[in-house]
């Protein structure tokens, strides 16, 4: 399953450049696009339309389904799965810098 969906995000990313949509990074299992605020959303569905594309061209024909989320200027990606972690990660380095200090 890793290495399929590999390929999915490899074809995804070329039909991306070639569709002229500036992908900045990988999230995962998914991508970050940049566009201009105003185009925003149509930016995010040529995304989401390049990642069932590219689903259907490594999977023979089968869409896989997509969802997205739009991180607007002054904002930030927020998964309520990551809370826990989040939390965690930052109570420890709260704890290192006080050790420093």
């Amino acid at each position: 399953m890793l290495s399929t969906g590999s390929e999915i995000l490899h074809v995804m990313s070329i039909l991306a450049e070639r569709r002229g949509i500036e992908v900045i990074a990988p999230v995962h299992d998914a991508v970050m696009a940049r566009g201009l605020a105003k185009c925003i959303e149509e930016v995010s569905a040529a995304l989401d339309r390049c990642m069932r594309d590219a689903s259907a061209t490594v999977l023979g024909g089968y869409e896989l389904p997509t969802d997205k989320q739009l991180v607007l200027p002054g904002r930030r990606f927020y998964d309520k799965r990551g809370v826990s972690m989040w939390e965690t990660v930052t109570r420890l380095l709260a704890n290192r810098r006080a050790q420093v200090a």
